[in-house]
């Protein structure tokens, strides 16, 4: 994770680009045309914008912008925000706020303990990790709200996958599709085409996702061997676990331990 002040240096913000992470702009004042696969957005403050891994954007500054930048990779945000956003649609990624001046606290102390040098270095993933988990938890009703709004709108896929990415992220593992559909009262089929239809990808897809998400968690926040690790998510064989975290990934996870710990 990472939060800068804007506005930010960074010349390539201004060409189309992708990023393998979540990034969250909180604009405090100012105002910044933002482009989000092909969608446009003309941000005015207060508002707040969520841009998801491997979506192309850019953006184009109006105004001075001010507020912060936070990028942060999938596996770190929180249960509760993480089963709304690949539900989010485009024009739900942009949220005017009112009333968010204790978000904007939030945020500022947040980036001053992630610039602090003071703090004891055993203490500081803590600290971080609460104050993410605070700011994380703060934006959650503006989107849910913005959700909520157009969601009724958008027809029953997006209904339906909304309530089964909250199911996904109770039960994260060890679960087939036909359980989720039970639980829903539907068909595994008619599960799949809602989910793939809002999303653009199956139930399977997410299901790995979420797997990865546990095992992601654990490998950061814990010191427990891979052996433990595969064991905990259901996997007999943690060699398997291992091909298929490095299938999924590209890396072992070793490797992916050794890379957030450096």
């Amino acid at each position: 994770m990472f939060i800068e002040a804007m506005p930010i240096d960074f010349p390539e913000a201004t060409q189309p680009h992708q990023d393998d992470h979540y990034l969250i702009l909180l604009l405090t004042s100012g105002n910044v045309i933002l482009e989000i696969e092909k969608e446009t957005f003309h941000c005015e403050a207060p508002a707040l914008a969520v841009i998801k891994p491997l979506q192309v954007h850019f953006s184009t500054r109006t105004g001075i912008p001010a507020g912060w930048a936070v990028s942060c990779a999938p596996f770190l945000i929180p249960d509760a925000l993480a089963a709304i956003l690949p539900g989010l649609d485009i024009r739900q990624q942009y949220v005017p706020l009112t009333n968010a001046e204790d978000l904007f606290q939030i945020a500022a102390v947040l980036l001053t303990a992630f610039k602090t040098s003071c703090t004891p270095n055993r203490h500081k993933p803590a600290i971080l990790k609460g104050l993410s988990e605070a700011f994380f938890h703060r934006i959650l009703p503006e989107l849910e709200l913005a959700q909520d709004k157009t969601i009724h709108l958008k027809g029953q896929p997006a209904i339906i996958t909304r309530q089964f990415m909250q199911l996904l992220q109770q039960q994260p593992t060890g679960q087939t599709p036909a359980y989720f559909a039970r639980q829903m009262h539907i068909t595994t089929a008619h599960l799949n085409d809602c989910v793939r239809e809002t999303t653009g990808f199956p139930v399977t897809y997410w299901r790995q996702y979420a797997m990865l998400h546990v095992a992601k968690r654990l490998l950061y926040y814990t010191e427990k061997p891979v052996k433990t690790i595969a064991w905990e998510l259901g996997f007999e064989d943690h060699t398997y676990f291992s091909r298929l975290f490095r299938k999924l990934t590209g890396e072992t996870p070793g490797a992916f331990r050794t890379k957030f710990h450096e």
